[in-house]
Protein backbone atom coordinates (compact mmCIF):
# COMPACT_ATOMS: atom_id res chain seq x y z
CA UNK A 1 0.00 0.00 0.00
CA UNK A 2 1.57 3.07 -1.02
CA UNK A 3 1.57 5.65 1.56
CA UNK A 4 -0.35 9.00 0.94
CA UNK A 5 0.14 12.55 2.18
CA UNK A 6 -2.50 15.53 1.74
CA UNK A 7 -1.43 18.18 -0.88
CA UNK A 8 -3.13 20.55 1.19
CA UNK A 9 -0.67 19.77 4.00
CA UNK A 10 2.85 18.99 2.58
CA UNK A 11 2.50 22.38 0.42
CA UNK A 12 2.14 25.49 2.42
CA UNK A 13 5.03 23.60 3.97
CA UNK A 14 7.51 23.47 1.36
CA UNK A 15 6.24 26.63 -0.25
CA UNK A 16 7.54 28.71 2.90
CA UNK A 17 10.17 30.84 1.08
CA UNK A 18 12.84 31.63 4.25
CA UNK A 19 12.12 28.00 5.82
CA UNK A 20 14.67 25.66 5.80
CA UNK A 21 14.13 22.21 4.52
CA UNK A 22 12.18 19.25 7.09
CA UNK A 23 14.27 16.59 8.43
CA UNK A 24 12.90 14.23 5.21
CA UNK A 25 10.09 14.46 2.82
CA UNK A 26 10.90 16.46 -0.39
CA UNK A 27 13.31 18.16 0.95
CA UNK A 28 15.22 15.69 1.96
CA UNK A 29 17.35 15.30 5.05
CA UNK A 30 19.32 18.40 6.00
CA UNK A 31 22.54 17.98 8.56
CA UNK A 32 22.29 20.80 10.87
CA UNK A 33 23.53 23.85 9.48
CA UNK A 34 27.84 24.05 10.18
CA UNK A 35 29.41 27.57 10.08
CA UNK A 36 30.97 27.79 6.29
CA UNK A 37 34.68 27.93 6.02
CA UNK A 38 34.67 30.63 2.94
CA UNK A 39 37.07 33.49 2.18
CA UNK A 40 34.69 35.71 0.66
CA UNK A 41 30.83 35.10 0.91
CA UNK A 42 27.84 37.24 -1.12
CA UNK A 43 24.62 37.04 -0.39
CA UNK A 44 21.23 37.40 -2.35
CA UNK A 45 22.82 37.98 -5.63
CA UNK A 46 20.60 39.02 -8.16
CA UNK A 47 21.46 36.67 -11.31
CA UNK A 48 18.54 37.90 -13.42
CA UNK A 49 18.47 41.50 -12.26
CA UNK A 50 14.39 41.95 -12.14
CA UNK A 51 14.76 42.03 -8.82
CA UNK A 52 12.91 38.76 -7.44
CA UNK A 53 13.60 37.02 -4.40
CA UNK A 54 13.53 33.39 -7.11
CA UNK A 55 16.16 34.73 -9.30
CA UNK A 56 18.80 35.53 -6.15
CA UNK A 57 21.96 33.16 -5.20
CA UNK A 58 24.43 32.47 -2.67
CA UNK A 59 27.84 32.51 -4.03
CA UNK A 60 30.84 30.89 -1.60
CA UNK A 61 34.48 30.95 -1.93
CA UNK A 62 37.22 28.38 -0.38
CA UNK A 63 39.22 29.67 2.40
CA UNK A 64 42.15 28.99 1.06
CA UNK A 65 42.14 32.25 -0.93
CA UNK A 66 42.82 31.85 -5.05
CA UNK A 67 42.37 33.92 -7.79
CA UNK A 68 40.07 31.81 -9.43
CA UNK A 69 37.77 28.68 -8.50
CA UNK A 70 36.38 26.02 -10.78
CA UNK A 71 32.21 26.45 -9.79
CA UNK A 72 29.37 24.14 -8.99
CA UNK A 73 26.24 24.87 -9.23
CA UNK A 74 24.24 23.25 -6.35
CA UNK A 75 20.34 23.34 -6.51
CA UNK A 76 18.15 22.46 -3.28
CA UNK A 77 15.41 20.18 -3.18
CA UNK A 78 11.63 20.63 -2.82
CA UNK A 79 9.38 18.46 -5.14
CA UNK A 80 9.73 22.40 -7.12
CA UNK A 81 7.73 23.79 -4.82
CA UNK A 82 10.26 26.23 -3.02
CA UNK A 83 11.21 29.69 -5.25
CA UNK A 84 13.46 30.44 -1.87
CA UNK A 85 15.32 27.53 -0.59
CA UNK A 86 18.88 28.63 -1.18
CA UNK A 87 19.82 28.91 2.40
CA UNK A 88 19.09 25.06 3.26
CA UNK A 89 20.83 23.96 -0.15
CA UNK A 90 22.86 21.00 1.71
CA UNK A 91 25.09 24.15 3.02
CA UNK A 92 26.55 21.34 5.96
CA UNK A 93 27.69 18.40 4.02
CA UNK A 94 27.48 18.98 0.18
CA UNK A 95 28.49 22.55 -0.07
CA UNK A 96 30.72 22.47 2.89
CA UNK A 97 32.41 19.55 0.94
CA UNK A 98 32.97 21.69 -2.30
CA UNK A 99 34.36 24.70 -0.31
CA UNK A 100 37.13 22.28 1.40
CA UNK A 101 38.35 20.78 -2.19
CA UNK A 102 38.72 24.26 -3.47
CA UNK A 103 35.21 24.61 -5.42
CA UNK A 104 33.59 27.94 -5.49
CA UNK A 105 29.86 27.16 -4.52
CA UNK A 106 26.85 28.97 -6.33
CA UNK A 107 23.61 28.08 -4.40
CA UNK A 108 20.64 29.67 -6.58
CA UNK A 109 16.85 30.39 -5.94
CA UNK A 110 14.81 28.91 -8.70
CA UNK A 111 10.74 29.65 -9.87
CA UNK A 112 8.66 27.26 -8.22
CA UNK A 113 5.76 25.20 -10.10
CA UNK A 114 3.26 27.86 -8.20
CA UNK A 115 5.19 30.44 -9.71
CA UNK A 116 5.68 29.15 -13.22
CA UNK A 117 5.31 26.10 -15.39
CA UNK A 118 8.17 23.83 -16.73
CA UNK A 119 10.58 24.89 -18.61
CA UNK A 120 10.31 27.89 -16.28
CA UNK A 121 12.98 26.05 -13.60
CA UNK A 122 15.69 25.04 -16.55
CA UNK A 123 15.46 29.01 -18.03
CA UNK A 124 16.50 29.59 -14.21
CA UNK A 125 19.26 27.15 -14.05
CA UNK A 126 20.94 27.90 -17.24
CA UNK A 127 20.71 31.70 -16.32
CA UNK A 128 22.83 31.15 -13.46
CA UNK A 129 25.37 29.50 -15.34
CA UNK A 130 25.48 32.28 -17.74
CA UNK A 131 25.61 34.40 -14.87
CA UNK A 132 29.03 32.68 -13.79
CA UNK A 133 30.71 32.76 -17.00
CA UNK A 134 29.50 36.54 -17.23
CA UNK A 135 30.50 37.36 -14.04
CA UNK A 136 33.57 35.25 -13.73
CA UNK A 137 36.60 38.41 -13.02
CA UNK A 138 33.73 39.99 -10.39
CA UNK A 139 33.65 36.70 -8.32
CA UNK A 140 36.81 34.43 -9.00
CA UNK A 141 35.48 31.92 -10.73
CA UNK A 142 37.51 29.88 -13.26
CA UNK A 143 34.52 29.93 -16.36
CA UNK A 144 36.86 26.71 -17.59
CA UNK A 145 34.87 24.16 -15.73
CA UNK A 146 31.41 24.36 -14.29
CA UNK A 147 28.92 21.81 -12.84
CA UNK A 148 25.60 21.45 -11.99
CA UNK A 149 24.90 19.59 -8.67
CA UNK A 150 21.56 19.05 -6.67
CA UNK A 151 19.38 17.03 -4.51
CA UNK A 152 15.95 15.68 -4.99
CA UNK A 153 14.23 17.98 -7.44
CA UNK A 154 17.68 20.10 -7.26
CA UNK A 155 19.18 16.88 -8.67
CA UNK A 156 16.51 16.61 -11.38
CA UNK A 157 17.62 20.21 -12.43
CA UNK A 158 21.24 19.50 -12.27
CA UNK A 159 21.09 16.66 -14.65
CA UNK A 160 18.94 17.92 -16.99
CA UNK A 161 20.79 20.57 -17.50
CA UNK A 162 24.00 18.62 -18.14
CA UNK A 163 21.72 16.27 -20.86
CA UNK A 164 20.06 19.26 -22.54
CA UNK A 165 24.12 20.76 -22.23
CA UNK A 166 24.16 22.64 -25.53
CA UNK A 167 21.11 22.45 -26.89
CA UNK A 168 18.72 25.16 -27.16
CA UNK A 169 15.72 23.71 -28.31
CA UNK A 170 13.95 20.57 -28.54
CA UNK A 171 10.66 18.49 -30.14
CA UNK A 172 9.82 16.29 -27.98
CA UNK A 173 6.98 14.25 -29.93
CA UNK A 174 4.32 16.96 -29.98
CA UNK A 175 6.23 19.24 -27.49
CA UNK A 176 8.44 21.77 -28.32
CA UNK A 177 10.31 23.04 -25.36
CA UNK A 178 12.44 26.30 -25.10
CA UNK A 179 15.25 25.38 -23.05
CA UNK A 180 17.40 27.96 -23.02
CA UNK A 181 15.53 30.92 -22.18
CA UNK A 182 16.44 34.32 -22.20
CA UNK A 183 17.14 36.13 -18.89
CA UNK A 184 19.19 37.79 -17.72
CA UNK A 185 22.32 40.26 -18.83
CA UNK A 186 24.13 37.10 -20.30
CA UNK A 187 21.97 35.88 -22.93
CA UNK A 188 25.59 35.84 -25.10
CA UNK A 189 27.39 33.59 -22.77
CA UNK A 190 27.39 29.83 -22.98
CA UNK A 191 24.99 27.85 -20.97
CA UNK A 192 26.98 24.64 -20.99
CA UNK A 193 28.06 22.51 -18.39
CA UNK A 194 31.21 19.94 -17.55
CA UNK A 195 29.47 17.81 -15.10
CA UNK A 196 27.15 17.10 -13.01
CA UNK A 197 26.19 15.49 -9.48
CA UNK A 198 23.01 13.89 -9.00
CA UNK A 199 21.64 13.45 -5.64
CA UNK A 200 18.43 11.38 -5.69
CA UNK A 201 17.27 13.26 -8.46
CA UNK A 202 13.43 12.25 -10.34
CA UNK A 203 14.61 11.98 -13.71
CA UNK A 204 12.18 9.92 -16.07
CA UNK A 205 8.90 12.06 -14.95
CA UNK A 206 6.99 9.37 -17.22
CA UNK A 207 7.77 6.34 -15.10
CA UNK A 208 7.84 7.47 -11.35
CA UNK A 209 5.86 4.44 -10.35
CA UNK A 210 8.97 2.32 -11.22
CA UNK A 211 9.04 1.35 -7.61
CA UNK A 212 6.81 1.76 -4.58
CA UNK A 213 6.81 5.39 -2.88
CA UNK A 214 5.45 8.33 -1.38
CA UNK A 215 2.70 10.39 -3.37
CA UNK A 216 0.57 13.04 -2.63
CA UNK A 217 -2.66 12.92 -3.37
CA UNK A 218 -4.56 13.18 -7.18
CA UNK A 219 -1.91 15.48 -8.52
CA UNK A 220 2.01 14.41 -8.27
CA UNK A 221 4.73 17.27 -8.42
CA UNK A 222 5.47 17.28 -11.81
CA UNK A 223 1.78 17.38 -12.44
CA UNK A 224 1.16 20.82 -10.81
CA UNK A 225 4.69 21.76 -12.74
CA UNK A 226 3.21 20.79 -15.97
CA UNK A 227 -0.22 21.71 -15.25
CA UNK A 228 -1.12 18.19 -16.41
CA UNK A 229 -1.68 14.37 -16.40
CA UNK A 230 1.00 11.83 -18.10
CA UNK A 231 -2.46 10.11 -19.35
CA UNK A 232 -3.05 13.27 -20.67
CA UNK A 233 0.43 14.82 -22.18
CA UNK A 234 3.05 11.97 -21.64
CA UNK A 235 5.02 14.02 -24.35
CA UNK A 236 5.10 16.99 -21.79
CA UNK A 237 6.29 14.60 -19.13
CA UNK A 238 9.35 13.24 -21.57
CA UNK A 239 10.38 16.83 -21.97
CA UNK A 240 10.63 17.10 -18.09
CA UNK A 241 12.54 14.10 -17.89
CA UNK A 242 16.61 14.09 -18.11
CA UNK A 243 16.90 10.84 -20.02
CA UNK A 244 14.87 11.63 -22.97
CA UNK A 245 18.05 14.14 -23.67
CA UNK A 246 20.60 11.57 -22.74
CA UNK A 247 23.59 11.52 -25.99
CA UNK A 248 27.16 10.31 -26.54
CA UNK A 249 28.23 14.53 -26.15
CA UNK A 250 26.80 15.02 -22.82
CA UNK A 251 29.32 16.20 -20.11
CA UNK A 252 30.14 13.20 -17.24
CA UNK A 253 27.39 12.60 -14.20
CA UNK A 254 27.46 10.90 -11.20
CA UNK A 255 24.59 9.57 -9.13
CA UNK A 256 23.82 8.64 -5.68
CA UNK A 257 20.80 7.05 -4.58
CA UNK A 258 19.09 5.29 -1.81
CA UNK A 259 18.01 1.75 -1.71
CA UNK A 260 15.70 2.83 0.95
CA UNK A 261 14.23 6.02 -0.30
CA UNK A 262 10.53 5.88 -0.48
CA UNK A 263 10.11 9.50 -2.34
CA UNK A 264 12.19 9.21 -5.25
CA UNK A 265 12.68 5.05 -5.49
CA UNK A 266 16.10 4.26 -6.55
CA UNK A 267 14.84 2.75 -9.91
CA UNK A 268 15.23 6.26 -10.94
CA UNK A 269 18.80 6.49 -10.80
CA UNK A 270 19.03 3.20 -11.39
CA UNK A 271 17.37 4.08 -15.16
CA UNK A 272 19.15 7.15 -15.68
CA UNK A 273 22.93 4.99 -14.90
CA UNK A 274 21.73 2.67 -17.41
CA UNK A 275 20.96 4.97 -20.40
CA UNK A 276 24.07 6.93 -19.58
CA UNK A 277 26.53 3.77 -19.88
CA UNK A 278 24.62 2.59 -22.77
CA UNK A 279 25.05 5.81 -24.70
CA UNK A 280 28.57 6.37 -23.97
CA UNK A 281 28.24 8.96 -21.51
CA UNK A 282 30.81 8.84 -18.64
CA UNK A 283 28.86 8.04 -15.51
CA UNK A 284 29.03 6.64 -12.02
CA UNK A 285 26.87 5.52 -9.66
CA UNK A 286 26.66 5.21 -5.89
CA UNK A 287 23.61 2.76 -4.57
CA UNK A 288 23.61 3.30 -0.90
CA UNK A 289 21.78 0.12 0.78
CA UNK A 290 20.29 2.21 4.02
CA UNK A 291 20.05 5.26 2.23
CA UNK A 292 16.84 7.04 2.24
CA UNK A 293 15.85 10.43 0.59
CA UNK A 294 18.71 12.58 1.90
CA UNK A 295 18.88 10.44 4.99
CA UNK A 296 22.31 8.20 5.42
CA UNK A 297 23.90 9.39 1.86
CA UNK A 298 26.52 11.82 2.83
CA UNK A 299 28.82 9.81 4.51
CA UNK A 300 32.34 10.61 3.69
CA UNK A 301 33.18 8.45 1.79
CA UNK A 302 30.24 9.57 -0.96
CA UNK A 303 31.22 13.18 -0.90
CA UNK A 304 34.89 12.05 -1.34
CA UNK A 305 33.47 10.36 -4.30
CA UNK A 306 31.62 13.02 -5.73
CA UNK A 307 35.20 15.24 -5.23
CA UNK A 308 37.05 12.38 -6.82
CA UNK A 309 34.90 12.56 -9.47
CA UNK A 310 34.79 16.21 -10.38
CA UNK A 311 38.29 16.38 -10.18
CA UNK A 312 38.28 13.69 -12.44
CA UNK A 313 36.37 15.83 -15.07
CA UNK A 314 38.38 18.69 -14.35
CA UNK A 315 41.88 16.70 -15.34
CA UNK A 316 40.45 14.69 -18.28
CA UNK A 317 40.48 17.39 -20.73
CA UNK A 318 42.67 16.87 -24.23
CA UNK A 319 42.11 18.11 -27.30
CA UNK A 320 44.13 17.58 -30.75
CA UNK A 321 44.42 20.34 -32.65
CA UNK A 322 45.26 20.24 -36.90
CA UNK A 323 45.73 16.53 -36.78
CA UNK A 324 48.80 16.82 -33.79
CA UNK A 325 50.82 19.08 -36.25
CA UNK A 326 53.33 18.39 -38.91
CA UNK A 327 56.35 17.82 -36.70
CA UNK A 328 57.84 14.32 -36.39
CA UNK A 329 56.07 14.11 -32.71
CA UNK A 330 52.06 14.22 -33.33
CA UNK A 331 50.87 16.96 -29.94
CA UNK A 332 47.74 16.52 -28.03
CA UNK A 333 46.66 19.59 -26.24
CA UNK A 334 45.63 19.00 -22.11
CA UNK A 335 45.68 20.27 -18.65
CA UNK A 336 46.99 18.80 -15.46
CA UNK A 337 45.25 18.94 -12.20
CA UNK A 338 48.64 19.72 -10.32
CA UNK A 339 49.53 22.66 -12.54
CA UNK A 340 46.23 24.67 -12.23
CA UNK A 341 45.44 27.72 -14.91
CA UNK A 342 47.64 26.14 -17.30
CA UNK A 343 47.37 24.33 -20.75
CA UNK A 344 50.16 22.15 -21.53
CA UNK A 345 50.58 20.91 -25.03
CA UNK A 346 53.18 17.87 -25.54
CA UNK A 347 54.22 15.45 -27.39
CA UNK A 348 51.06 12.47 -27.45
CA UNK A 349 53.96 9.82 -27.15
CA UNK A 350 56.31 10.51 -25.04
CA UNK A 351 59.00 7.67 -24.92
CA UNK A 352 61.34 8.99 -27.75
CA UNK A 353 62.55 11.24 -24.95
CA UNK A 354 64.93 10.34 -22.10
CA UNK A 355 68.08 12.20 -20.95
CA UNK A 356 70.27 12.04 -24.11
CA UNK A 357 67.10 13.67 -26.00
CA UNK A 358 64.95 15.85 -23.87
CA UNK A 359 62.40 18.18 -23.93
CA UNK A 360 62.64 21.58 -24.40
CA UNK A 361 60.55 24.32 -22.57
CA UNK A 362 58.75 27.25 -24.26
CA UNK A 363 57.18 28.82 -21.45
CA UNK A 364 53.96 31.08 -23.00
CA UNK A 365 52.03 34.19 -22.16
CA UNK A 366 48.89 35.34 -24.48
CA UNK A 367 47.79 38.09 -26.23
CA UNK A 368 45.63 40.56 -24.18
CA UNK A 369 46.97 38.85 -20.72
CA UNK A 370 44.19 36.07 -21.82
CA UNK A 371 43.81 33.45 -19.15
CA UNK A 372 43.31 31.30 -22.36
CA UNK A 373 45.79 30.68 -25.41
CA UNK A 374 42.69 30.10 -27.70
CA UNK A 375 44.28 33.04 -29.92
CA UNK A 376 47.63 30.68 -30.41
CA UNK A 377 47.02 27.33 -29.93
CA UNK A 378 47.61 26.51 -33.82
CA UNK A 379 50.90 27.57 -33.50
CA UNK A 380 51.88 26.33 -30.06
CA UNK A 381 50.63 22.99 -31.48
CA UNK A 382 52.80 23.07 -34.07
CA UNK A 383 55.95 24.22 -31.86
CA UNK A 384 54.78 20.99 -29.27
CA UNK A 385 55.23 18.52 -32.23
CA UNK A 386 58.70 18.98 -33.13
CA UNK A 387 59.86 18.10 -29.92
CA UNK A 388 58.74 20.70 -27.50
CA UNK A 389 56.71 20.48 -24.34
CA UNK A 390 54.84 24.14 -24.14
CA UNK A 391 53.17 25.46 -20.96
CA UNK A 392 51.00 28.13 -21.67
CA UNK A 393 49.26 30.51 -19.47
CA UNK A 394 45.62 30.16 -18.60
CA UNK A 395 43.13 27.36 -19.29
CA UNK A 396 42.33 24.85 -21.98
CA UNK A 397 40.55 26.06 -25.11
CA UNK A 398 37.88 23.11 -25.63
CA UNK A 399 36.65 25.05 -28.63
CA UNK A 400 37.95 27.90 -31.34
CA UNK A 401 35.39 30.19 -29.31
CA UNK A 402 37.03 33.50 -27.80
CA UNK A 403 38.19 33.78 -24.44
CA UNK A 404 35.83 35.98 -22.22
CA UNK A 405 37.12 35.28 -18.44
CA UNK A 406 39.47 36.93 -16.10
CA UNK A 407 42.73 38.22 -17.11
CA UNK A 408 45.95 35.99 -16.32
CA UNK A 409 48.46 36.92 -14.13
CA UNK A 410 52.69 37.31 -14.99
CA UNK A 411 53.67 34.95 -12.17
CA UNK A 412 51.75 31.87 -13.98
CA UNK A 413 54.64 31.66 -16.75
CA UNK A 414 56.86 31.79 -13.08
CA UNK A 415 54.38 28.46 -11.82
CA UNK A 416 55.03 27.14 -15.41
CA UNK A 417 58.72 26.56 -14.69
CA UNK A 418 58.70 25.68 -10.79
CA UNK A 419 55.98 23.03 -12.43
CA UNK A 420 58.12 21.51 -14.54
CA UNK A 421 61.77 21.29 -13.10
CA UNK A 422 59.51 19.53 -9.83
CA UNK A 423 58.16 16.79 -12.70
CA UNK A 424 61.43 16.49 -14.33
CA UNK A 425 62.45 15.68 -11.00
CA UNK A 426 59.65 13.54 -9.85
CA UNK A 427 59.78 9.71 -10.38
CA UNK A 428 56.39 9.04 -10.13
CA UNK A 429 55.73 12.22 -13.58
CA UNK A 430 55.36 10.84 -16.70
CA UNK A 431 57.56 13.49 -17.17
CA UNK A 432 60.49 12.18 -15.21
CA UNK A 433 64.12 12.72 -17.21
CA UNK A 434 62.05 13.79 -19.96
CA UNK A 435 62.67 17.59 -20.23
CA UNK A 436 65.60 19.91 -20.99
CA UNK A 437 65.38 22.30 -17.41
CA UNK A 438 68.25 24.17 -18.21
CA UNK A 439 66.89 24.98 -22.28
CA UNK A 440 64.10 27.06 -21.47
CA UNK A 441 62.44 29.98 -23.14
CA UNK A 442 59.75 32.29 -22.48
CA UNK A 443 57.73 33.84 -24.43
CA UNK A 444 54.71 35.65 -25.50
CA UNK A 445 52.64 37.69 -27.57
CA UNK A 446 51.37 41.40 -26.56
CA UNK A 447 50.16 41.66 -23.00
CA UNK A 448 52.06 38.22 -22.97
CA UNK A 449 55.28 39.78 -24.39
CA UNK A 450 54.78 42.25 -21.41
CA UNK A 451 54.76 39.17 -18.76
CA UNK A 452 57.30 37.87 -20.33
CA UNK A 453 59.82 40.54 -19.76
CA UNK A 454 58.37 41.11 -16.46
CA UNK A 455 59.79 37.52 -15.50
CA UNK A 456 62.92 38.52 -17.92
CA UNK A 457 65.18 38.10 -14.67
CA UNK A 458 64.96 34.63 -13.61
CA UNK A 459 68.16 32.46 -13.83
CA UNK A 460 66.52 29.62 -15.10
CA UNK A 461 65.62 31.35 -18.60
CA UNK A 462 67.77 30.09 -21.77
CA UNK A 463 66.18 32.66 -24.47
CA UNK A 464 63.16 35.29 -24.73
CA UNK A 465 60.85 35.68 -27.49
CA UNK A 466 58.73 38.43 -27.39
CA UNK A 467 55.63 38.28 -30.23
CA UNK A 468 53.94 41.66 -31.07
CA UNK A 469 54.99 43.23 -28.19
CA UNK A 470 57.36 45.91 -26.14
CA UNK A 471 57.59 47.69 -23.26
CA UNK A 472 55.41 51.27 -23.18
CA UNK A 473 57.72 54.62 -22.87
CA UNK A 474 56.06 57.12 -20.58
CA UNK A 475 54.57 59.13 -23.40
CA UNK A 476 52.00 56.28 -24.57
CA UNK A 477 52.00 53.96 -21.41
CA UNK A 478 48.48 55.74 -21.31
CA UNK A 479 47.38 53.45 -23.92
CA UNK A 480 47.96 50.30 -22.17
CA UNK A 481 44.42 48.48 -21.61
CA UNK A 482 44.20 48.33 -17.64
CA UNK A 483 45.70 44.94 -15.97
CA UNK A 484 48.48 44.85 -18.36
CA UNK A 485 52.42 44.16 -16.33
CA UNK A 486 53.45 48.17 -17.16
CA UNK A 487 57.67 47.45 -16.39
CA UNK A 488 59.94 50.48 -16.99
CA UNK A 489 62.09 51.07 -20.09
CA UNK A 490 64.86 50.28 -17.40
CA UNK A 491 63.62 46.98 -17.10
CA UNK A 492 65.24 45.65 -20.11
CA UNK A 493 68.77 45.57 -18.44
CA UNK A 494 67.27 42.47 -16.39
CA UNK A 495 67.81 40.74 -19.48
CA UNK A 496 70.49 38.10 -19.39
CA UNK A 497 69.65 35.97 -22.06
CA UNK A 498 69.29 36.34 -26.32
CA UNK A 499 66.18 37.46 -27.87
CA UNK A 500 64.37 37.64 -30.56
CA UNK A 501 61.22 40.34 -31.54
CA UNK A 502 58.56 38.73 -34.01
CA UNK A 503 56.31 41.55 -34.92
CA UNK A 504 53.96 42.10 -37.45
CA UNK A 505 55.03 45.45 -39.38
CA UNK A 506 54.63 48.78 -39.04
CA UNK A 507 50.60 47.93 -39.19
CA UNK A 508 51.05 46.21 -35.69
CA UNK A 509 50.09 48.36 -32.69
CA UNK A 510 53.37 47.24 -30.87
CA UNK A 511 55.69 48.23 -33.29
CA UNK A 512 56.89 51.24 -32.38
CA UNK A 513 57.25 50.18 -28.69
CA UNK A 514 59.15 46.64 -29.81
CA UNK A 515 61.53 48.40 -32.07
CA UNK A 516 62.30 50.99 -28.98
CA UNK A 517 62.90 48.13 -27.35
CA UNK A 518 65.14 46.63 -29.09
CA UNK A 519 67.40 49.98 -30.22
CA UNK A 520 67.97 50.04 -26.41
CA UNK A 521 69.33 46.15 -25.45
CA UNK A 522 73.00 46.39 -26.19
CA UNK A 523 74.09 44.11 -23.34
CA UNK A 524 73.23 41.24 -24.45
CA UNK A 525 72.34 39.70 -28.60
CA UNK A 526 69.22 40.69 -29.95
CA UNK A 527 67.61 40.59 -33.09
CA UNK A 528 64.00 42.41 -33.86
CA UNK A 529 62.15 40.20 -37.60
CA UNK A 530 59.04 42.03 -39.22
CA UNK A 531 56.54 39.87 -40.96
CA UNK A 532 54.00 42.81 -42.62
CA UNK A 533 50.59 41.37 -41.08
CA UNK A 534 49.52 43.69 -38.05
CA UNK A 535 49.26 42.70 -34.68
CA UNK A 536 47.29 39.44 -34.73
CA UNK A 537 50.11 37.85 -36.29
CA UNK A 538 49.74 34.47 -38.22
CA UNK A 539 48.46 32.71 -35.24
CA UNK A 540 45.40 31.67 -36.48
CA UNK A 541 46.48 30.65 -39.64
CA UNK A 542 47.35 26.39 -40.30
CA UNK A 543 49.60 25.55 -38.04
CA UNK A 544 50.30 28.83 -36.77
CA UNK A 545 51.46 30.10 -40.13
CA UNK A 546 55.23 32.20 -40.94
CA UNK A 547 55.03 33.17 -37.25
CA UNK A 548 55.48 29.20 -36.17
CA UNK A 549 58.43 28.90 -38.76
CA UNK A 550 60.85 31.89 -37.45
CA UNK A 551 59.68 30.57 -33.94
CA UNK A 552 61.02 27.08 -34.36
CA UNK A 553 63.61 28.28 -35.88
CA UNK A 554 64.85 30.08 -32.75
CA UNK A 555 64.03 27.56 -30.58
CA UNK A 556 65.65 25.17 -32.41
CA UNK A 557 69.01 27.21 -32.61
CA UNK A 558 68.76 28.91 -28.75
CA UNK A 559 67.76 25.71 -27.23
CA UNK A 560 68.76 22.78 -29.14
CA UNK A 561 72.04 24.38 -30.33
CA UNK A 562 71.12 23.36 -34.14
CA UNK A 563 73.53 25.02 -36.90
CA UNK A 564 71.08 24.81 -39.60
CA UNK A 565 68.47 26.26 -37.46
CA UNK A 566 70.87 29.34 -36.89
CA UNK A 567 71.21 29.98 -40.35
CA UNK A 568 67.82 31.36 -40.64
CA UNK A 569 69.27 34.52 -38.37
CA UNK A 570 73.04 34.31 -38.80
CA UNK A 571 75.16 35.94 -41.20
CA UNK A 572 74.17 38.83 -43.93
CA UNK A 573 72.48 37.47 -46.21
CA UNK A 574 70.52 35.09 -43.44
CA UNK A 575 67.52 32.99 -44.82
CA UNK A 576 65.04 35.02 -42.94
CA UNK A 577 66.18 37.80 -45.09
CA UNK A 578 65.29 36.01 -48.16
CA UNK A 579 62.33 34.62 -47.53
CA UNK A 580 59.02 36.60 -48.56
CA UNK A 581 58.17 39.97 -47.26
CA UNK A 582 60.31 39.09 -43.82
CA UNK A 583 62.65 41.62 -42.89
CA UNK A 584 65.70 41.38 -40.15
CA UNK A 585 68.04 43.98 -37.58
CA UNK A 586 70.49 43.23 -35.27
CA UNK A 587 72.48 45.00 -32.56
CA UNK A 588 76.68 44.14 -31.97
CA UNK A 589 76.23 41.14 -29.98
CA UNK A 590 74.30 39.26 -32.48
CA UNK A 591 76.89 38.04 -34.67
CA UNK A 592 79.19 36.62 -31.58
CA UNK A 593 76.34 33.82 -31.14
CA UNK A 594 77.47 30.20 -32.30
Amino acid sequence: MKNRILLAFILPCLALSAAAQPEGGFGGYQKPQTRLETSRQWKNVDYVGDGQVYHSCDIYLPKEERPHYPVVIHIYGSAWFNNNGKGAADLGTIVQALLRAGYAVVCPNHRSSGDAQWPAQIHDIRAVVRFVRGEATKYHFDPSFIATSGFSSGGHLASITATTSGTRQAQVGSVSVDLEGSLGSHTNESSAVDAACDWSGPIDLTAMDCAEHMTMGADSPEDILLRSKLTKEPDKYLSLSATTYVDKNDPPVIIFHGEKDNVVPVCQGKKFFEVLQATGVKSEATWVPEGGHGMNMYSEENLQKMINFLDAARGARTRIIEDGGTGAYKAIVKEDRTLPEHTIVVPQDLSPFNQKHPLPVLVWGNGACANSPFEHIKFLNEIASHGYIVLATGYIPMTDDWYKGPMSRSEQQIESIDWIIAQNADPKSPYYNKVDVKNICVAGMSCGGLQSLYNCADPRIRTLMICNSGLFKAENAHQAVGGMPMPKKDKLNDIHTPIIYILGGKEDIAYENGMDDFHRINHVPACATNYPVGHGGTYLQPHGGEFSVVALAWLDWQLRGDKKAAKMFRGKKCELSKRDKWTIEKNALFGKMK
